[in-house]
C-alpha cells in the first residue's frame, strides 16, 4: 500500500509540475507593461504670413491615379522661392512642374482668336 501512495503522490507531484510550467508563459503575457511615451513640446502657433511657419499643401488630385498624391509641407519662404521660379510642387510630389498662375501671367502671345491660336 504504500508503494501504491507514492505513486499517487508522485503523480500529483508530476501534475502540479506540469500545470505549474504551462502557467509561466501566460504569466509572462500578463506581466507585459506599456511604458507611455512622454509628450512632445507643445507647438508654438506662428502666424500664417511668418516666413518659418510651415504650411501643408492638401493632396493634389493626380491624372494617372486614381488616388490623390500626398501632402505636401514646406516652409512658407521655401513655397515662396519656389513661385518665385515660377515653379511649384508636381501633384505626385515628386518633382517641380511649372506653376498654373506663373503659365497664367507669363502665357505666349496667344491672347485672341486674331492671333491664330485657336
Amino acid at each position: 500500500m504504500k508503494q501504491a501512495e507514492r505513486q499517487g503522490q508522485v503523480g500529483a507531484y508530476a501534475l502540479a509540475l506540469a500545470l505549474l510550467l504551462l502557467s509561466v508563459p501566460a504569466l509572462a503575457q500578463v506581466q507585459t507593461t506599456l511604458t507611455p511615451a512622454a509628450p512632445g513640446l507643445p507647438q508654438v502657433e506662428k502666424s500664417p504670413d511668418d516666413p518659418d511657419a510651415n504650411y501643408c499643401r492638401p493632396p493634389q488630385k493626380q491624372s494617372d491615379s486614381r488616388l490623390p498624391g500626398p501632402k505636401v509641407c514646406m516652409t512658407n519662404r521655401q513655397w515662396d522661392a519656389l513661385h518665385a521660379q515660377g515653379l511649384d510642387i508636381s501633384a505626385d510630389g515628386k518633382g517641380t512642374v511649372a506653376s498654373e498662375k506663373y503659365r497664367s501671367l507669363h502665357s505666349g502671345p496667344c491672347h485672341t482668336q486674331q492671333d491664330s491660336c485657336f
